[in-house]
């Protein structure tokens, strides 16, 4: 017994630190580089840049410099509620070990946290399929591996999308929570009713415990990012359903009322009731901070004003689906469905060893279910499903971009994995008949020695070596086909991609590796070899880790890169050094984004402008007015810039009306083209930056602590009223402090 345990904490020591490598591999550019910035290669723009780096640069001044929560944000558009904004990050824990902490460089801050956070997606995974799911250490650590190093993962990373690849990390934390909270309500039957209440009433605390783990953890997802938190919730409820099938299917109910009433099913239905309670009451409780003044805002913004084409932007084109195959390198983030040959491989094992399982076939339907149902989501408009969940699911285009869904095909698809793995151990074990079947044959022969029986038997082998054969054969064929193409398109075509490469080469090892461990115990039963003479569960494990690792390594190294601050403070530094030593409270207004928010933000200049995806209703409408343009449709830039477009050049047949700019106290006017109108003096030129002086601008209006958008001549476009805040906070300190109390309850009561 103590063998096994310390067998197991080195196993688990070994499996993280292996995680925390990978982790360090992936984000190597930064590692050498500590202060540099995350890039995807190429990129003009990234939302780090754009959204966080500013935000969390805010958040630092108004927190440590001014003493104050910052309710208001007043540097881009001119002015945006901030507290209420989930991009801001306030209500996300670790940021405040890592972004707002006045000591630590913002830069280093953020690359710290995609460090945490891509080990930790990696070692919740670990512990889901160890813990969840009972796999073994080599299925657990191959599903880690598949879901901390995909692609999508890294192409989102090197986008910028820093809430988005926090929020990944716990999806296995909830569904683990999930599980082990709703898994004694669906064990075995009891012998009696008194028997199943005793039963309960010892298990009720432990399903207690993780239902509240799960509130929590969703609650943390939530506040990273929204939208991430609405997939997991999806993924969590069908589990349940899922879990609610197996308990009636096993359950019969009885007649009898007083029966009924104290039956299993009606004691576990209960208990289900009770654990979901919890996890509602603790989820809901503890992320009001953040879902409380962000719905009081919603009907504000443009976002609710959204229409299905714009709901279903960047929807996954079909061609798109050949990604699971072949590598998009360097591709869109969006459009990054590459989950890695070796893993599909595997995850195939997996779906067909888990249907071989009767007590575990709902959770290959759950898995398979998940899997195909995000990625027909991800097609958005190009694939149907969107246009009927959008007539029957209320709210459902505040999610926008439908292939942020495919984090649940990368999930199921890296659990297969691991079940993959541990169904070719199995399989392999259960297929040959190891030593224990040869020795049972071996004395069924000395009891029975009939010539009948040996006929019998020779006739049975035939069938099952001709069936062997067969799936040897097929497995061949479909072994060679991929080099095969890579052949043929080398001969009829040229040099074939790197991508086609990895496919030649990745699938045939894939399975060659399942095949390999098939057949290997049959050798050593063949060879007459002791189990412990030859091992191919270490083999075959260390090839599966390796072979997944090296094939998503591949894609992952050309998705992201360390860009130096120079580089990404360069555009539009000189023009913003000239505005920040000019007197007076002013704004500064660029149709051709020339001034970027970061560079903005760090030299303390208020833009009418901005990038963001929660925009106010009115102000945008005035501002897309102001800019020479007619009021469109749902955009995240202002002003609103044709999609595809460049956003240097765009407007620059536009011209911005003078007197409405003015009155929003724009006194400068940044552009990448020159401006046509004379109520626009040129003041100067700055590394292709046209600076404009615009003769109508007025003051710029206070409107107080709490924030707004007045007019000079006093017109009031928007006057916040941040009562919401409070009372979000109100709510999530109360559910914090009851958690609070009712664990040091339990301290007491385990004391």
């Amino acid at each position: 017994m103590r063998t096994a345990s310390i067998r197991g904490d080195w196993s688990l020591v070994i499996g993280h630190l292996t995680l925390v490598i990978l982790a360090l591999v992936l984000l190597w550019p930064v590692v050498v580089h500590p202060a540099w910035w995350l890039w995807k290669p190429g990129a003009l723009h990234s939302d780090l840049a754009v959204t966080h780096w500013p935000n969390a640069h805010l958040a630092r001044q108004v927190l440590w410099e001014q003493h104050r929560f910052p309710l208001w944000r007043p540097t881009i558009m001119s002015g945006t509620p901030f507290a209420a904004n989930p991009l801001a990050g306030l209500y996300y824990p670790p940021n405040w070990l890592l972004l707002f902490i006045p000591w630590l460089p913002l830069e280093v801050g953020f690359n710290l946290s995609a460090l945490a956070h891509l080990w930790l997606a990696g070692a919740a995974m670990y512990a889901l399929m160890r813990r969840g799911f009972g796999a073994g250490v080599c299925g657990a650590l191959v599903a880690a591996l598949a879901y901390e190093a995909s692609p999508k993962l890294l192409a989102h990373l090197g986008a910028g999308h820093v809430g988005w690849v926090q929020a990944w990390a716990w999806v296995p934390v909830v569904v683990l929570c999930w599980l082990q909270a709703f898994r004694g309500a669906g064990g075995q039957r009891s012998r009696g009713a008194e028997e199943q209440r005793s039963r309960g009433a010892t298990e009720q605390g432990g399903r207690d415990h993780f239902a509240i783990y799960g509130g929590v953890a969703l609650a943390m997802q939530f506040c990273a990012d929204v939208r991430m938190a609405a997939y997991t919730l999806v993924a969590c409820c069908l589990l349940l359903l899922a879990r609610c099938w197996i308990l009636v299917a096993r359950t019969p109910v009885r007649h009898s009322p007083l029966a009924t009433r104290h039956s299993p099913f009606a004691i576990r239905h209960s208990q289900f009731a009770i654990c979901n309670l919890q996890f509602a009451i603790y989820f809901v409780g503890l992320s009001a901070c953040q879902w409380f003044p962000l719905v009081a805002l919603l009907p504000e913004t443009t976002r609710v004003s959204m229409t299905l084409p714009d709901a279903a932007a960047w929807s996954l084109p079909w061609r798109y689906l050949a990604g699971l195959l072949l590598a998009d390198h360097g591709g869109f983030h969006e459009w990054m469905t590459y989950v890695g040959v070796s893993t599909g491989v595997l995850a195939v094992v997996g779906i067909w060893a888990l249907w071989q399982e009767r007590e575990r076939r709902w959770l290959v339907s759950w898995l398979v279910g998940l899997l195909v149902g995000a990625a027909w989501f991800s097609l958005g408009e190009n694939g149907g499903l969107l246009q009927v969940l959008w007539r029957v699911v209320p709210g459902l285009g505040l999610l926008r971009v439908p292939p942020r869904a495919w984090v649940l095909v990368v999930f199921a698809t890296a659990v297969l994995a691991g079940f993959g793995v541990e169904g070719t151990r199995g399989q392999g074990d259960r297929g040959t008949g190891g030593q224990g079947d040869r020795r049972t044959r071996r004395q069924g022969d000395k009891g029975t020695g009939g010539q009948g029986d040996k006929e019998t038997r020779g006739q049975g082998d035939k069938g099952t070596g001709r069936l062997k054969r067969r799936k040897q054969a097929l497995l061949l064929a479909v072994a060679m086909f991929p080099p095969l193409l890579v052949i043929g398109y080398w001969l009829l075509v040229g040099v074939p991609p790197l991508n086609l490469v990895m496919f030649g080469v990745m699938a045939p090892l894939a399975i060659a590796l399942v095949g390999f461990r098939f057949q290997v115990s049959g050798f050593q039963v063949g060879a007459n070899l002791k189990l412990e003479t030859l091992k191919p569960e270490t083999i075959f494990s260390l090839a599966a880790v390796l072979l997944v690792a090296v094939d998503l390594l591949v894609v992952d190294a050309t998705l992201v890169e360390a860009r130096s601050p120079e580089d990404v403070f360069a555009d539009g530094r000189a023009a913003a050094e000239w505005l920040a030593v000019q007197s007076g409270h002013f704004r500064v207004y660029s149709p051709s984004y020339s001034i970027p928010q970061h560079v903005a933000e760090l030299h303390g200049l208020e833009l009418a402008d901005g990038v963001d995806p929660l925009q106010l209703h009115a102000y945008a409408g005035y501002l897309t007015r102001a800019a020479g343009l007619e009021p469109q449709g749902y955009s995240v830039t202002l002003p609103p810039f044709p999609e595809g477009s460049d956003v240097h050049t765009a407007l620059e047949d536009a011209v911005p009306d003078a007197e409405m700019l003015g009155l929003l106290g724009v006194r400068y006017v940044a552009a990448a083209f020159p401006v046509a109108d004379r109520r626009f003096q040129l003041v100067d030129r700055f590394d292709g930056v046209y600076l404009y002086q615009n003769e109508e601008a007025q003051p710029v209006l206070d409107a107080g602590l709490d924030g707004g958008i007045v007019l000079a001549d006093e017109t009031v476009l928007f006057r916040y009223r941040p009562w919401a805040v409070y009372a979000g906070w109100a709510v999530s300190a109360g559910t914090g402090v009851s958690l609070l109390a009712g664990w040091l309850r339990r301290r007491r009561a385990d004391g």
